[in-house]
């Protein structure tokens, strides 16, 4: 099974490379490919807790968004409401890759323009797990299943829940997507990409102190995810992670008081790094970069200086809890 995983793998970062749109909705090029890393690192965690086989939600987490790049932003009727299907699912732009593979001619074959990227990734999925030689009939099903309920229809009755999510690795996979995306630093990140990439499309600048003094807000909005969650293991952890988030939010607040300092030293200067980068960033080169180059630098320029060192002890603590987040561990 592992050849087939680094086969399955090599299939969906090409299938992320078909398109030449920098941002489509919410998402970046890079950040497909970080987030179905880290959504597989934390269902393998979460599989430990809830009983889940780690086989399935390792393919499962690997392709559940192999068709997501289909999907640009949300479709608004005239009165500015987001457009759903009968099942409560937002209906999104439908955006054609430039190039083509053996993935995007399953899409094209099957007819799946316009379906919600679990649905149309499930069905796509089971075809790349047949590419790679994987014959088990009971198993492509089941690692379907669990793509296809990694979105819940908000409209679903009790008959198709119960078969969404009767076996534990559709609940898993549902619930460590949301963590991802919603809940914890992984989510704080994603967050200012979308605010800097969006201030940048409106013609403005990133707003440091603005964001800093919003981001309590941003995190009070994330309160209703940890509600949506099916795991005891989900609700855990996802409940860890929006604890961090609001500490994050006061000392990102606390900082403003010494703006000057921060922006050079701390959290303020770490997000404003973050926003400088926008465009298309790649999470896991530039945690390096702030390890490698950015706290170095600064750790030289304040020796001796124990507020710039105690700023600095802030940002280091943050990125590794950020790499173990990752990482699946927290």
């Amino acid at each position: 099974m592992r050849e087939a995983l680094e086969k399955v793998e090599e299939i969906v970062k090409e299938t992320f490379s078909m398109w030449e749109e920098r941002w489509q909705g919410f998402s970046w090029p890079n950040y497909y490919w970080n987030h179905t890393v880290r959504v597989r690192n934390l269902c393998l965690r979460m599989a430990g807790r809830e009983g889940g086989d780690p086989v399935k939600l390792a393919f499962a987490a690997t392709l559940h968004d192999i068709t997501k790049r289909f999907d640009g932003r949300v479709l608004r009727d005239e009165e500015g409401n987001r457009v759903a299907d009968e099942k409560g699912i937002w209906v999104m732009e439908l955006v054609m890759p430039a190039r083509e593979n053996e993935v995007i001619r399953i899409y094209k074959e099957k007819n799946l323009f316009g379906t919600p990227h679990s649905l149309s990734g499930a069905e796509v999925a089971g075809e790349v797990l047949r590419m790679v030689g994987i014959d088990d009939e009971e198993f492509i099903e089941s690692v379907k299943l669990a793509i296809e309920a990694h979105i819940r229809p908000p409209k679903a009755d009790e008959e198709e829940i119960e078969r969404l999510y009767g076996q534990v690795e559709s609940r898993i996979l549902h619930d460590a997507d949301m963590i991802d995306a919603n809940l914890g630093y992984t989510a704080f990140f994603r967050n200012v990409m979308i605010r800097a990439h969006y201030a940048r499309e409106e013609g403005g600048e990133f707003d440091l102190k603005r964001y800093a003094e919003g981001l309590e807000e941003w995190v009070d909005s994330k309160e209703p995810f940890l509600e949506r969650l099916l795991t005891e293991a989900g609700r855990e952890i996802g409940s860890e992670r929006q604890g961090r988030n609001r500490e994050l939010a006061e000392l990102l607040r606390a900082e403003l008081e010494d703006f000057e300092l921060n922006e050079r030293f701390g959290l303020l200067g770490m997000v404003k790094l973050f926003a400088e980068n926008c465009e298309n960033p790649d999470m896991f080169e530039l945690l390096d970069r702030l390890e490698r180059v950015w706290m170095p630098e600064r750790e030289r320029e304040a020796e001796g200086d124990e507020a710039a060192g105690e700023a600095l002890g802030r940002v280091r603590r943050f990125v590794r809890e950020l790499r173990e987040e990752c990482e699946g561990v927290r």
